[in-house]
């Protein structure tokens, strides 16, 4: 099937992995419903994020590379093939469940705050989507988000400050009302 692409041109849209051809012509019927719209009706999830963040002009140098860090590393990997008019809510949770429980590509586990500065990417850029019709709604409005756990300071007391000037164990931070220290 051919749609509009972003700039308005018409391009070739290839779908697949429906269950049975009902389901494939539902979704297509649904494409060429999206297409009758106006432009973008074939355009993915990382083509719009692409964009957005090109057109982005006033932007400090920092938010942009954060902004280009998400997408490349996060967003487009796990989301950048599902057209943009076929994002559901459901995908974003399993984006964000994913994220806060395996190691990120550097091998290391995602901070939570570093999952919501994520989520908060792909929520403005899907902002702008809606701004311009693309999407009729922002399905990253309302997505279970993980809850950090804050940190408590603990208080030098006279054992933690030998213990420190003995072997130089420094007292940590406690992330809840059962930590030691």
């Amino acid at each position: 099937m051919q749609v509009r692409s972003l700039d308005g041109r018409r391009q070739r849209v290839r779908q697949g992995g429906y269950a049975d051809p009902e389901e494939a012509q539902a979704a297509g019927r649904a494409l060429a419903a999206a297409d009758r719209d106006g432009a973008g009706a074939g355009c993915t999830v990382g083509e719009w994020l692409a964009r957005w963040l090109a057109t982005k002009d006033a932007l400090r140098p920092s938010t942009r590379q954060g902004y280009a860090t998400h997408i490349r590393l996060y967003l487009i990997p796990r989301l950048g093939r599902i057209l943009l008019h076929q994002l559901t809510s459901r995908d974003i949770n399993a984006l964000l469940a994913a994220l806060a429980s395996r190691p990120s590509p550097t091998g290391r586990r995602l901070s939570p705050a570093t999952v919501v500065r994520i989520h908060a990417t792909l929520r403005t850029a899907l902002n702008a989507a809606v701004r311009v019709r693309l999407i009729p709604l922002n399905p990253a409005n309302g997505a279970e988000l993980p809850h950090p756990r804050w940190p408590h300071p603990v208080v030098w007391t006279a054992g933690r400050t030998a213990r420190w000037q003995q072997a130089g164990e420094r007292p940590g931070w406690r992330c809840g009302p059962n930590s030691s220290s």
